[in-house]
């Protein structure tokens, strides 16, 4: 990647994607957001403006803003060389992942109180805006109550093998305990491969007999998918059904390339859309 391909990415999804998008204020042109250099501040002060070619922040508490590659050489403490040597070296999973204790560290003191069936209004709301059936996600998901820093807080919560949970609703996409994969052991011989457990649900959405005839490997990361390779290589047939941006992409061909004629791309369908929940989401037949 170069200087300009960095700063055509979305810093929305950048921040997203690193837990950094908290209390969210956005609008078509604005997004505000908790700064992601003073996590603890209480009232948004970090600006992204959408209406220029690509995206620019600025950080009202201290001064700083640009494009994303300056974001990223305050954030990561390097230079220009610095930055393009981490996003080449992560390749396709440039967006990496910190671990939850680096997330969550021991300053961020968190717990689960309860898990139970998803009944909270504002979370069947959020699915419905997603056009994910109740019936399903309640099958694989829980409504999660859990405490942080003091402060109780409830979202969806979906599981993964470390015993840890993928926190969301309309307002929070964090990890609580341990980040890593999901698996839906079936004992099939055939594995279907997702990013989010979103398009996962989508998936059982549009075709609901496949539910039990393969088995499921949801990433949650694409970072994770180096790491767990020799898993997916266990299985006879893969299919893949990844995002349509550069990282998805990127990741797509990494599994044709290492694990040859087992892989089949099989996300043709929602070509038109960056994935398959929002696929679902513009299709209302």
């Amino acid at each position: 990647m170069n200087l300009n391909d960095i700063n055509k990415l979305d810093l929305e999804q950048i921040l997203a994607n690193y837990y950094l998008l908290k209390s969210i204020k956005k609008s078509e042109k604005s997004i505000w957001v908790i700064s992601p250099f003073r996590p603890n501040e209480s009232t948004p002060s970090f600006h992204i403006s959408k209406i220029y070619k690509y995206d620019i922040w600025f950080d009202h508490g201290n001064g700083l803003g640009g494009k994303n590659v300056d974001f990223f050489m305050y954030y990561l403490k390097t230079d220009i060389k610095g930055v393009l040597k981490y996003f080449n070296e992560n390749s396709f999973s440039f967006q990496q992942q910190k671990s939850s204790n680096d997330i969550l560290s021991p300053k961020n003191i968190y717990s689960v109180l309860e898990l139970k069936k998803i009944t909270s209004f504002p979370l069947i709301k959020y699915l419905d805006e997603r056009k994910l059936p109740l019936e399903i996600v309640n099958r694989y998901c829980k409504e999660i109550h859990y405490k942080l820093n003091d402060k109780k807080y409830y979202a969806i919560a979906f599981p993964n093998i470390q015993n840890g949970f993928e926190i969301r609703n309309k307002y929070v996409k964090i990890c609580l305990v341990k980040k890593d994969i999901s698996l839906i052991i079936n004992n099939q011989d055939q594995l279907k491969i997702f990013e989010s457990w979103s398009d996962f649900i989508s998936y059982l959405f549009l075709f609901p007999d496949d539910e039990f005839q393969h088995d499921f490997l949801i990433l949650n990361s694409i970072s994770l998918l180096k790491k767990r390779l020799d898993l997916i290589n266990q299985y006879e047939k893969i299919e893949s059904y990844l995002d349509h941006d550069d990282v998805g992409k990127s990741a797509t061909d990494f599994l044709e390339t290492e694990l040859k004629n087992k892989v089949k791309d099989d996300s043709f369908f929602y070509k038109n859309f960056k994935d398959l929940n929002e696929y679902i989401i513009n299709n209302n037949s």
